[in-house]
């Protein structure tokens, strides 16, 4: 599986069953390095997404994740450690700030299992700066 998720710096994900933040320059480097891939997500993550009216061929579904290893899956709002073991990459979005968070990540990248093989800095609409790093499993 290929997934993509945003995080803040101590691993949040949501905060009371929403997103910790949002930002439009994430939704458009995700669309311009899409490959003609499908991008899978739930309806809750569709609502942000659909606003955008993006070119990308958006699939939803809410049994998520799914084992695709061609597309692209942007999860927000479930735990992935028991997934791992069918994870490729990841594509993970920092937002460098701290918010409070009731929904940890909980795939440790410093394991030893991982690599980081790709990392840039770029400004948000809302973030200074935004961190992509593209990690793959060694």
């Amino acid at each position: 599986m290929n997934l993509i998720v945003c995080l803040e710096d101590k691993n949040g994900m949501m905060f009371n069953k929403r997103r910790l933040s949002q930002d439009v320059a994430i939704r458009e480097d995700i669309y311009k390095n899409m490959d003609g891939k499908s991008l899978i997500m739930n309806a809750y993550s569709f609502k942000m997404f659909e606003k955008d009216n993006p070119e990308v061929d958006i699939v939803v579904r809410e049994d998520l994740p799914v084992c695709d290893k061609e597309n692209l899956q942007f999860i927000e709002d479930k735990q992935l450690g028991k997934f791992e073991s069918e994870i490729n990459k990841m594509i993970v979005y920092y937002w460098n700030r701290r918010y409070p968070s009731d929904l940890k990540f909980d795939i440790d990248f410093e394991d030893g299992n991982w690599e980081v093989v790709s990392e840039e800095e770029f400004e948000g609409n809302s973030h200074e700066k935004i961190t992509k790093k593209i990690i793959l499993k060694k």
